[in-house]
């Protein structure tokens, strides 16, 4: 009697598996990447960080499964997991050496509508924190040590739901994030309560941003919004970022300007003390022919507020790019020139100088 049961529960099983996944479109995607970086950190007025030289040589893989479908009443869905090597490394969850981050759920019961759980996904403000043109990497990613302050949002590297409504405008997306518990990491459990550090069976701090994108013919307009509630110390500081690009592309040609700002950063946690950072950026992209493309970038970004002992000159980051295409394969050099950089401390812009070289190699599958 035993083995009938098992070998019925085992029939049900693979039945289940079978019209789970009937109704699925699965493919599987990725890249591997290898850079080499070499240049020079030279020492400015913060005596902590001397100078020095770097070399380095790194790579990582990123694989993404994903599936599409409809359910049996009809609605349309989407769900999609990233497997990534550098994870642990890339600054966004230094707490957690969990390969499984990037991953999303997409419900939509009608066209141009769609409900969403994500976890290190892109929605909310977050569609409009890159909103001029780049040729590989973004500003904040070309090394990752220009010291630019980024738009804050809610969904890097946390969990969120929303909504989002498609072609609101010419190319339109409008999309609304909200994250409950700031300080969850990737293996947060969907059946258990989190205790994260410093707190009892309690979050943080919870938020929500807001971001639409439209493109009227060569015109494309991104905004975004974020407000963060802390409320996990009495000296908590409430956290609002905003940004706003424009990019006109024309031919082979994009020129474009942004402007973000964050507001409410604390110098450390417990204090009151908080500073304002406004980054401005200029980028200009050119495809020369089907294999070559060459991008400039200008950003320059000015601390301030009641965390600012002594304000020094605004940190200015220079980029030049020039990428060749070679079908999956892309080949890239980068020059990244910083002056300035903030400190860690929020004490003065006037930290470091750093000049630095990067080449790299993607190919994609």
């Amino acid at each position: 009697m035993k083995n009938k049961i098992v070998k019925s529960l085992g029939v049900l099983s693979v039945a289940s598996l079978m019209s789970t996944t009937a109704f699925s479109q699965i493919t599987i995607s990725g890249y591997a990447e290898a850079g080499f970086i070499t240049g020079a950190n030279k020492n400015g007025s913060n005596t902590t960080n001397l100078a020095s030289s770097s070399k380095n040589l790194g790579g990582e893989t990123v694989v993404t499964v994903a599936g599409k479908g409809k359910t049996t009443n009809g609605w349309d869905y989407s769900v999609y997991q990233n497997f990534d090597t550098d994870e642990v490394g890339n600054g966004r969850n230094l707490g957690s050496t969990m390969a499984m981050t990037t991953r999303a759920i997409e419900l939509s019961p009608i066209k141009d509508f769609k409900l969403f759980y994500s976890y290190d996904g892109v929605y909310g403000s977050e569609i409009a924190r890159t909103a001029v043109p780049t040729v590989t990497d973004r500003v904040a990613d070309q090394t990752g040590f220009a010291g630019l302050s980024e738009l804050i949002d809610v969904t890097s590297g946390g969990h969120v739901v929303g909504f989002e409504v498609l072609n609101v405008g010419p190319n339109g997306r409008l999309s609304v994030a909200y994250n409950p518990n700031l300080d969850a990491l990737p293996q947060q459990s969907s059946d258990r309560l989190y205790a994260g550090t410093l707190q009892s069976l309690a979050h943080s701090a919870s938020g929500y941003s807001v971001g639409y994108s439209v493109a009227p013919g060569p015109i494309k307009i991104a905004a975004g919004i974020t407000k963060i509630d802390q409320y996990h110390r009495a000296d908590a500081q409430d956290v609002t970022a905003k940004t706003l690009g424009v990019t006109w592309t024309e031919g082979p040609f994009a020129i474009g300007a942004q402007r973000t700002k964050n507001e409410g950063l604390k110098a450390a946690i417990a204090t009151s003390a908080s500073f304002d950072d406004t980054v401005d950026t200029v980028a200009a992209a050119f495809k020369a022919n089907n294999e070559i493309t060459i991008g400039l970038d200008y950003s320059k970004m000015e601390r301030s507020g009641t965390a600012i002992a002594t304000k020094g000159p605004d940190t200015k980051v220079y980029h030049a790019v020039i990428a060749y295409n070679l079908g999956p394969v892309v080949v890239s050099a980068m020059y990244e020139d910083a002056k300035n950089k903030a400190s860690t401390n929020a004490a003065t812009l006037n930290g470091n100088d750093s000049s630095l070289t990067k080449i790299k190699v993607k190919a994609n599958f």
